[in-house]
């Protein structure tokens, strides 16, 4: 086989890893599948948590896709996709699976815990320190994900309303459909500043990498937990999957000390500061 043939063949492969939207990972062993469906922003802790649970049970295989939130819970909801598991970021997808008869009964389980984190240009530009800064008459515009359609936005707005904040920012919004497209719009300098989930702050979407902080933004810490209510990662076996019981075990496995530990690593944790001024 000439060199051109092998270009085009490994061209060939790297389309396919990438179409599921920001990677795919299988691990080893051939007697059983379990295929799960993983947000994007999970990549990092799940390839880890794959791979920990197939060392625990010989001849099982993970196959995992990767893709955007919304997405994959659209796929799911118009029956494009029914995987064995199906991990969220929080639950707003899971609620909206389950109102439309997609969870098997009894299989809906939080597993890591998420937060939100308030993420500013490098350099700061309009100098926001804490939550309350988003009032300051510098900050113009904040990137918020479709609290419709992200859990991330959702409960954005529950914090932007406890804190008393609501009326005096709600004009600055900047709505977006994907909770990715807050970290671009920052990055780029186009807001002042975005409200985020946590665990994005260290996720580098790309499979076996450690955590890495993020090269085009300033995390100026976690919103005080007070402000919203607790919220977890979800995980759960959709009806028609081919194999629900092998999709049982490893959500079962989410929640070992094991599988917490990577997790934790990978900053599913709740806000530990003491004040709300004082955001970790």
């Amino acid at each position: 086989m000439g060199k051109t043939a092998l270009a085009v063949l490994a061209l060939a492969a790297l389309v396919g890893v990438l179409a599921a939207g920001c990677g795919r990972g299988t691990g080893g062993g051939e007697t059983e599948v379990v295929e799960a469906l993983v947000p994007c922003g999970q990549i990092g802790p799940f390839t880890e948590v794959a791979r920990l649970f197939e060392e625990a049970n010989p001849g099982v295989k993970v196959e995992w896709a990767a893709e955007n939130m919304v997405v994959m819970t659209s796929k799911v909801l118009d029956g494009r996709a029914k995987p064995d598991v199906f991990l969220s970021m929080g639950d707003l997808e899971m609620d909206q699976l389950e109102a439309a008869g997609l969870l098997v009964p009894g299989t809906r389980t939080p597993y890591a815990e998420n937060s939100l984190a308030l993420m500013v240009p490098k350099g700061n530009p309009a100098g926001v320190t804490r939550f309350e800064d988003l009032a300051k008459p510098s900050v113009r515009a904040i990137a918020v994900a479709d609290p419709e359609q992200n859990s991330v936005g959702k409960h954005a707005v529950d914090a932007l309303q406890s804190a008393g904040l609501w009326e005096q920012v709600k004009g600055k919004l900047l709505v977006a459909r994907f909770a990715a497209d807050g970290k671009d719009v920052t990055a780029r300098g186009d807001v002042q500043a975005s409200i985020g989930y946590y665990p994005c702050s260290v996720e580098v979407h790309v499979p076996g990498q450690e955590p890495a902080e993020p090269r085009k933004l300033t995390m100026v810490g976690q919103i005080p937990a007070q402000h919203y209510p607790p919220f977890w990662c979800e995980a759960a076996v959709i009806v028609g999957a081919r194999n629900p019981e092998g999709g049982r075990r490893l959500i079962e496995f989410l929640s070992t000390p094991e599988a917490q530990e990577v997790f934790v690593k990978w900053a599913f944790v709740r806000y530990a500061g003491e004040e709300s001024g004082d955001q970790g």
